[in-house]
Protein backbone atom coordinates (compact mmCIF):
# COMPACT_ATOMS: atom_id res chain seq x y z
CA UNK A 1 0.00 0.00 0.00
CA UNK A 2 1.50 3.38 -0.97
CA UNK A 3 1.00 7.00 -1.80
CA UNK A 4 -3.28 7.84 -2.08
CA UNK A 5 -4.32 4.55 -1.23
CA UNK A 6 -2.39 4.42 2.32
CA UNK A 7 -3.21 8.71 2.76
CA UNK A 8 -6.54 8.17 2.13
CA UNK A 9 -6.77 4.83 5.00
CA UNK A 10 -4.44 6.56 7.19
CA UNK A 11 -4.79 10.62 8.50
CA UNK A 12 -5.96 12.30 11.45
CA UNK A 13 -5.65 12.31 14.83
CA UNK A 14 -4.81 8.82 16.15
CA UNK A 15 -4.22 7.62 19.94
CA UNK A 16 -1.24 5.78 20.95
CA UNK A 17 -3.05 4.11 23.66
CA UNK A 18 -1.90 2.85 26.99
CA UNK A 19 -1.61 -1.11 28.57
CA UNK A 20 -3.64 -1.27 31.76
CA UNK A 21 -2.69 -3.80 34.40
CA UNK A 22 -4.90 -5.26 36.80
CA UNK A 23 -4.09 -6.07 40.40
CA UNK A 24 -1.91 -9.40 39.84
CA UNK A 25 0.10 -7.21 37.19
CA UNK A 26 -1.78 -9.18 34.33
CA UNK A 27 -2.68 -7.55 30.89
CA UNK A 28 -6.39 -6.27 31.07
CA UNK A 29 -7.71 -6.94 27.94
CA UNK A 30 -11.15 -6.18 29.05
CA UNK A 31 -10.04 -2.79 30.03
CA UNK A 32 -8.30 -2.43 26.57
CA UNK A 33 -11.59 -2.75 25.00
CA UNK A 34 -13.72 -0.77 26.73
CA UNK A 35 -11.00 2.17 26.70
CA UNK A 36 -10.42 1.35 22.64
CA UNK A 37 -14.31 1.62 21.88
CA UNK A 38 -14.77 5.24 24.18
CA UNK A 39 -12.25 6.01 22.02
CA UNK A 40 -13.61 5.81 18.78
CA UNK A 41 -17.34 7.09 19.92
CA UNK A 42 -15.44 10.48 20.82
CA UNK A 43 -14.28 10.56 17.42
CA UNK A 44 -10.39 9.18 16.59
CA UNK A 45 -9.39 8.39 13.67
CA UNK A 46 -7.09 5.51 15.08
CA UNK A 47 -5.40 3.19 17.55
CA UNK A 48 -1.96 2.32 18.11
CA UNK A 49 -1.28 0.10 20.80
CA UNK A 50 1.70 -1.12 22.23
CA UNK A 51 4.00 1.90 21.36
CA UNK A 52 5.80 4.18 23.40
CA UNK A 53 3.06 4.94 25.41
CA UNK A 54 2.04 1.54 25.61
CA UNK A 55 4.78 0.45 28.47
CA UNK A 56 6.31 -1.95 24.77
CA UNK A 57 9.77 -2.70 26.57
CA UNK A 58 8.28 -3.74 29.48
CA UNK A 59 5.26 -6.30 27.74
CA UNK A 60 6.08 -9.95 26.40
CA UNK A 61 5.33 -11.40 23.45
CA UNK A 62 2.07 -12.98 24.48
CA UNK A 63 1.19 -10.25 26.03
CA UNK A 64 1.29 -7.76 23.24
CA UNK A 65 -0.46 -10.42 21.29
CA UNK A 66 -3.40 -10.13 23.79
CA UNK A 67 -3.38 -5.99 23.44
CA UNK A 68 -3.16 -6.56 19.77
CA UNK A 69 -6.47 -8.68 20.01
CA UNK A 70 -8.63 -6.37 22.57
CA UNK A 71 -7.61 -3.37 20.49
CA UNK A 72 -8.92 -5.09 17.56
CA UNK A 73 -12.28 -6.43 18.88
CA UNK A 74 -12.50 -2.62 20.79
CA UNK A 75 -12.32 -0.89 17.37
CA UNK A 76 -14.83 -3.15 15.99
CA UNK A 77 -13.62 -2.26 12.27
CA UNK A 78 -14.37 1.40 12.71
CA UNK A 79 -11.27 2.96 12.56
CA UNK A 80 -7.76 1.19 11.31
CA UNK A 81 -5.65 -0.29 14.72
CA UNK A 82 -1.76 0.34 13.52
CA UNK A 83 0.13 -2.05 16.20
CA UNK A 84 3.65 -1.36 17.61
CA UNK A 85 6.05 -4.53 16.73
CA UNK A 86 9.68 -3.45 17.59
CA UNK A 87 11.95 -6.97 19.49
CA UNK A 88 15.11 -6.68 20.08
CA UNK A 89 15.87 -9.35 17.22
CA UNK A 90 14.71 -9.14 13.63
CA UNK A 91 12.95 -12.86 14.38
CA UNK A 92 11.14 -11.04 17.19
CA UNK A 93 9.80 -8.22 15.01
CA UNK A 94 8.39 -10.76 12.25
CA UNK A 95 7.04 -12.82 15.20
CA UNK A 96 5.16 -9.37 16.65
CA UNK A 97 3.85 -8.83 13.04
CA UNK A 98 2.42 -12.09 12.39
CA UNK A 99 0.60 -12.26 15.56
CA UNK A 100 -0.47 -8.35 14.55
CA UNK A 101 -1.67 -9.66 11.35
CA UNK A 102 -3.53 -12.72 12.35
CA UNK A 103 -5.17 -10.34 15.15
CA UNK A 104 -6.47 -8.38 12.17
CA UNK A 105 -4.47 -5.17 12.59
CA UNK A 106 -4.37 -2.33 9.81
CA UNK A 107 -0.82 -1.98 9.39
CA UNK A 108 2.19 -2.10 12.21
CA UNK A 109 4.36 0.68 13.32
CA UNK A 110 8.16 -0.07 14.13
CA UNK A 111 11.28 1.97 15.37
CA UNK A 112 14.54 2.00 15.03
CA UNK A 113 16.64 -0.75 16.37
CA UNK A 114 17.84 0.87 20.40
CA UNK A 115 20.60 1.90 22.37
CA UNK A 116 23.14 0.60 19.99
CA UNK A 117 24.18 2.77 17.30
CA UNK A 118 22.57 1.69 13.85
CA UNK A 119 24.11 3.34 9.86
CA UNK A 120 21.63 4.08 7.39
CA UNK A 121 22.71 -0.17 5.94
CA UNK A 122 21.67 -1.72 9.43
CA UNK A 123 18.09 0.68 9.22
CA UNK A 124 17.13 -0.30 5.95
CA UNK A 125 17.53 -3.74 6.72
CA UNK A 126 15.42 -3.54 10.08
CA UNK A 127 12.07 -2.24 7.95
CA UNK A 128 12.56 -4.56 5.12
CA UNK A 129 12.52 -7.72 6.96
CA UNK A 130 9.67 -6.48 9.03
CA UNK A 131 7.66 -5.91 5.28
CA UNK A 132 8.91 -9.27 4.32
CA UNK A 133 7.28 -10.66 6.91
CA UNK A 134 3.69 -9.29 6.39
CA UNK A 135 1.51 -8.28 3.87
CA UNK A 136 0.39 -5.10 6.23
CA UNK A 137 1.79 -1.54 5.74
CA UNK A 138 4.59 -0.69 7.73
CA UNK A 139 5.18 2.61 9.25
CA UNK A 140 8.83 4.15 10.26
CA UNK A 141 8.88 5.38 13.50
CA UNK A 142 11.27 8.00 14.45
CA UNK A 143 11.83 9.03 18.27
CA UNK A 144 15.84 9.27 18.44
CA UNK A 145 15.32 11.09 21.72
CA UNK A 146 14.68 7.43 22.97
CA UNK A 147 15.97 5.18 20.58
CA UNK A 148 19.53 6.66 20.41
CA UNK A 149 18.97 6.05 16.34
CA UNK A 150 17.52 8.37 13.93
CA UNK A 151 16.45 7.81 10.49
CA UNK A 152 17.99 10.16 8.38
CA UNK A 153 15.59 11.27 5.14
CA UNK A 154 17.99 9.70 2.83
CA UNK A 155 17.06 6.44 4.16
CA UNK A 156 13.13 7.55 4.24
CA UNK A 157 13.40 8.03 0.71
CA UNK A 158 15.00 4.62 -0.08
CA UNK A 159 12.15 3.24 2.23
CA UNK A 160 9.46 5.22 0.49
CA UNK A 161 11.14 4.43 -2.54
CA UNK A 162 11.42 1.01 -2.60
CA UNK A 163 7.79 0.52 -1.49
CA UNK A 164 9.02 -0.90 2.47
CA UNK A 165 7.00 1.38 4.28
CA UNK A 166 3.50 3.16 3.55
CA UNK A 167 4.45 6.01 5.95
CA UNK A 168 6.15 7.02 8.93
CA UNK A 169 5.77 8.80 12.18
CA UNK A 170 7.79 11.54 13.74
CA UNK A 171 8.22 12.16 17.19
CA UNK A 172 11.57 14.40 16.81
CA UNK A 173 9.39 17.39 17.28
CA UNK A 174 11.95 19.36 14.76
CA UNK A 175 9.96 21.51 12.52
CA UNK A 176 12.35 21.69 9.52
CA UNK A 177 12.85 18.02 9.78
CA UNK A 178 8.57 17.00 9.39
CA UNK A 179 8.12 19.63 6.89
CA UNK A 180 10.93 18.09 4.68
CA UNK A 181 9.09 15.11 4.94
CA UNK A 182 6.08 16.39 3.81
CA UNK A 183 7.70 17.66 0.88
CA UNK A 184 9.42 14.92 -0.50
CA UNK A 185 7.42 12.12 0.66
CA UNK A 186 4.14 13.49 1.01
CA UNK A 187 2.96 11.71 -2.22
CA UNK A 188 4.70 8.47 -1.24
CA UNK A 189 3.02 7.58 2.10
CA UNK A 190 1.51 8.87 5.24
CA UNK A 191 3.08 11.13 7.35
CA UNK A 192 1.99 11.10 11.06
CA UNK A 193 3.62 14.50 13.35
CA UNK A 194 3.61 13.06 17.16
CA UNK A 195 4.55 14.95 20.45
CA UNK A 196 1.70 16.46 22.25
CA UNK A 197 2.78 19.89 22.06
CA UNK A 198 3.52 19.67 18.21
CA UNK A 199 -0.03 19.03 17.13
CA UNK A 200 -0.43 22.69 16.05
CA UNK A 201 2.51 22.72 14.42
CA UNK A 202 2.51 19.54 12.60
CA UNK A 203 -0.85 20.64 11.05
CA UNK A 204 0.68 23.86 9.93
CA UNK A 205 3.24 21.87 8.07
CA UNK A 206 0.37 19.75 6.54
CA UNK A 207 1.36 16.61 8.62
CA UNK A 208 -1.96 13.67 7.49
CA UNK A 209 -1.90 12.69 10.64
CA UNK A 210 -1.15 12.99 14.45
CA UNK A 211 -0.29 10.36 16.89
CA UNK A 212 -1.05 11.84 20.88
CA UNK A 213 -0.81 10.46 23.80
CA UNK A 214 -2.92 12.94 25.94
CA UNK A 215 -5.61 11.71 23.75
CA UNK A 216 -5.77 9.00 25.66
CA UNK A 217 -7.76 11.24 28.65
CA UNK A 218 -8.94 13.77 25.92
CA UNK A 219 -10.08 12.67 22.81
CA UNK A 220 -12.13 15.25 21.49
CA UNK A 221 -10.02 17.59 22.68
CA UNK A 222 -7.46 16.67 19.93
CA UNK A 223 -9.88 15.68 17.47
CA UNK A 224 -11.11 19.10 17.97
CA UNK A 225 -7.61 20.28 17.69
CA UNK A 226 -7.06 18.60 14.58
CA UNK A 227 -9.91 19.59 12.74
CA UNK A 228 -8.61 23.26 13.04
CA UNK A 229 -9.23 24.83 16.22
CA UNK A 230 -5.67 25.87 17.24
CA UNK A 231 -7.12 27.86 20.44
CA UNK A 232 -7.23 24.45 22.26
CA UNK A 233 -3.26 23.96 22.25
CA UNK A 234 -2.10 25.80 25.47
CA UNK A 235 -4.91 23.88 27.05
CA UNK A 236 -3.22 20.56 25.67
CA UNK A 237 0.48 22.08 26.79
CA UNK A 238 -0.90 22.74 30.68
CA UNK A 239 -2.08 19.41 30.80
CA UNK A 240 1.03 18.04 28.76
CA UNK A 241 3.21 19.95 31.71
CA UNK A 242 0.70 18.92 34.44
CA UNK A 243 1.80 15.03 33.39
CA UNK A 244 5.27 16.13 33.39
CA UNK A 245 5.48 16.54 36.72
CA UNK A 246 4.55 12.85 37.63
CA UNK A 247 5.20 10.84 34.77
CA UNK A 248 3.29 10.98 31.32
CA UNK A 249 2.32 7.29 31.55
CA UNK A 250 1.29 6.88 35.46
CA UNK A 251 -0.38 10.43 35.29
CA UNK A 252 -2.34 8.96 32.60
CA UNK A 253 -3.33 6.30 33.90
CA UNK A 254 -4.46 8.37 37.18
CA UNK A 255 -6.70 10.36 35.16
CA UNK A 256 -8.23 7.24 33.10
CA UNK A 257 -8.83 5.81 36.52
CA UNK A 258 -10.92 9.36 37.33
CA UNK A 259 -12.77 8.33 34.05
CA UNK A 260 -13.77 4.95 35.41
CA UNK A 261 -10.95 2.99 33.36
CA UNK A 262 -9.14 0.84 35.64
CA UNK A 263 -5.79 1.02 33.99
CA UNK A 264 -3.92 0.05 37.46
CA UNK A 265 -0.33 0.80 38.13
CA UNK A 266 2.63 1.25 35.79
CA UNK A 267 5.51 -1.33 35.52
CA UNK A 268 8.94 -0.41 36.48
CA UNK A 269 11.13 1.89 35.75
CA UNK A 270 7.76 3.97 36.65
CA UNK A 271 7.00 5.37 39.73
CA UNK A 272 2.78 5.35 41.07
CA UNK A 273 1.10 9.14 40.90
CA UNK A 274 1.47 11.10 44.66
CA UNK A 275 -1.80 10.31 46.23
CA UNK A 276 -3.61 13.85 45.76
CA UNK A 277 -1.98 14.60 42.52
CA UNK A 278 -4.85 15.55 40.10
CA UNK A 279 -5.29 18.03 36.73
CA UNK A 280 -8.46 19.45 35.20
CA UNK A 281 -9.11 17.16 32.27
CA UNK A 282 -12.16 18.82 29.68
Amino acid sequence: MQGQEAKEKFKGCYVATLTPFDKTDRVDEGVVRAHTEWLVEEGVAGVCPVGTTGEFLFLSTAEKSKVFKATVDGAKGRVPVIAGVWGSRPEQVLALVKLAEDAGASGVFLPTPIYYPANSTAILRWYENARNGCSLPVFAYNIPQYAANEISLECLAQLFAEGTIAGAKDSSGKAERIGEQVRRFGEQGTIFAASDSFATEGRKLGADGFISAIANVAPSLFVKLWAGEESLQPQVDALRNALKQVGAISGLKRLLEQKGFAFGHSRIPYTEVPEGWSCIVE
